[in-house]
């Protein structure tokens, strides 16, 4: 009885955490709609255009090798408590931005932000989820993909007032997330003084152990397809001649798919097993990429994207799974935050190579052939993951 009632207490703590999660991301979220129009008019050219849109994510892969140690040595509450406030600086401070320089700053400081404030999450959820990890990362990434949908939303209709009115928006919600942090998230586990400091020594801590390849794998499979086509399935659909509003739902559509597969797939692998999983996601990768080569439609291109996304979120999702079972207590913030710089960094490298692709064969089809190529790899190595099923009787 008292283990349900942890269990339970772990659960609606969870939920908050994932609330938190929906908050910060949103928040981060709502000035992309207007990010290219503001850094026009505040003298961006067009190869800055995608620096600045880019700026953020870059320095959330940047910054996590160095932030996720704070998680390990400091409080996780006071940590998030720094990246809401951060937050919410970066996106009051753009609302008087002059220029476009600024603006790059401002969102190189929203990175920041993130990057302090995600690995204290991942190590919250893997300290609360130690029972039923399945479940809990997926609230934590279905929280985020409903961001991902609403976010933008948001900040489309707010732009109808001026460019300017998202960030204001957004630096309410961040502060709105920073007075939440009081209620939804307890400050509890302190690392002893004496935690080493020492970046390449996470680092190879994190590496010694060769089963995390296999994870890091499982990941990469995933976010490199889907970092090549979230940018060439909206290239090829203008090719085609598909509006921007058929463009946006399909981009939409894929984050709302996100947002339920990784809540749904989160459940179901701590009754059923990581393993069945993570092999069925990369025939699912496979087959939609390839497929979506031979889509010339809106409704084909809209059926088979959504079909990727099911297949890149769950091995994107259970690669943390895995990890934060293997990773030591001690160092799990530092190994947490690089882990997930890895993974993330395949959403730069996959474009990068889709285009580079793409310029020297003018051919669309071939970075849909080199998104394949880490899942076709990982399909046999998923055979060699544990099964790690039914990790707690409380779940059965």
């Amino acid at each position: 009885m008292q283990q349900d009632k942890g269990s339970s207490k772990n659960t609606i703590e969870m939920y908050g955490i994932g609330l938190f999660a929906f908050i910060i991301f949103l928040s981060t979220l709502m000035g992309v709609p207007v990010l290219p129009r503001l850094s026009v008019e505040l003298g961006a050219g067009e190869t800055v255009i995608p620096i600045i849109l880019s700026a953020s994510l870059a320095t959330v892969v940047i910054a996590q090798f160095f932030t996720g140690i704070l998680a390990d040595r400091y409080s996780k509450r006071i940590l998030i408590l720094i990246g809401a406030f951060l937050g919410a600086v970066s996106s009051l401070l753009t609302v008087f931005a002059t220029g476009w320089v600024q603006l790059l700053v401002l969102r190189i400081l929203a990175g920041i932000a993130d990057a302090i404030a995600m690995p204290a999450l991942l190590v919250i959820t893997s300290e609360l989820g130690k029972e039923q990890p399945g479940k809990f990362f997926g609230i934590l990434r279905s929280s985020q993909g409903m961001s991902y949908v609403v976010g933008p939303a948001i900040g489309s209709l707010f732009s109808l007032v001026s460019l300017r009115a998202p960030f204001i928006a957004d630096a309410i919600l961040s502060m709105v997330a920073f007075f939440a942090v009081f209620k939804l998230i307890k400050d509890k586990d302190r690392v002893e003084a004496t935690h080493d400091l020492s970046v390449f020594k996470g680092i190879r801590r994190l590496l010694k152990n060769r089963t995390v390849y296999k994870y890091l794998l499982l990941g990469i499979s995933g976010m490199f397809a889907y970092g090549i086509l979230a940018s060439f399935v909206p290239t090829k659909a203008q090719l085609l001649g598909l509006t921007p509003w058929q463009i946006g739902t399909i981009m939409s559509s894929g984050a709302l798919i996100h947002s339920a597969v990784s809540y749904t797939v989160g459940t179901l692998s701590d009754r059923y097993g990581r393993k069945l999983f993570a092999i069925i996601s990369q025939p699912i990768i496979i087959g939609s990429t390839i497929g979506l080569i031979f889509c010339n439609s809106f409704p084909s291109i809209l059926i088979v994207f959504c079909l990727l996304v099911v297949g890149e979120t769950i091995p994107f999702l259970l690669s943390f799974v895995y990890a934060s079972g293997s990773f030591e207590k001690e160092y799990m913030g530092t190994s947490m935050a690089i882990f997930d710089s890895i993974i993330d960094l395949s959403l730069v490298v996959g474009p990068f190579l889709g285009i580079l692709a793409f310029g020297i064969s003018n051919q669309i089809a071939h970075p849909f052939i080199i998104a394949v190529i880490p899942a076709a790899i990982c399909f046999i190595v998923s055979f060699t993951l544990p099964e790690n099923k039914a990790l707690n009787n409380g779940v059965e």
